[in-house]
């Protein structure tokens, strides 16, 4: 894999990653969606966490966001 060189969209991933795991895979794909992320990324990103990049993987300060109450797609 290529490393990850546009940052926007490497937070939009790491973001969708806790939303998957805290409301789900059809609203973290939504999510993504909502920011234009390719569907092929999604895929990669939402069926398996042995195929996400390793910086895909959340960070606390991450988890903490989506922990936050604000609309899904802010």
């Amino acid at each position: 894999m290529q490393p990850r060189t546009n940052y926007h969209l490497a937070e939009a991933l790491e973001q969708a990653v806790v939303i998957d795991a805290l409301s789900g895979a059809a609203t973290a794909w939504a999510f993504l969606e909502a920011h234009d992320v390719p569907r092929e990324t999604i895929l990669r990103v939402l069926s398996a966490a042995s195929v996400r990049r390793q910086s895909d993987t959340p960070s606390p300060g991450t988890i903490e966001k989506c922990r936050t109450p604000r609309h899904v797609y802010d």
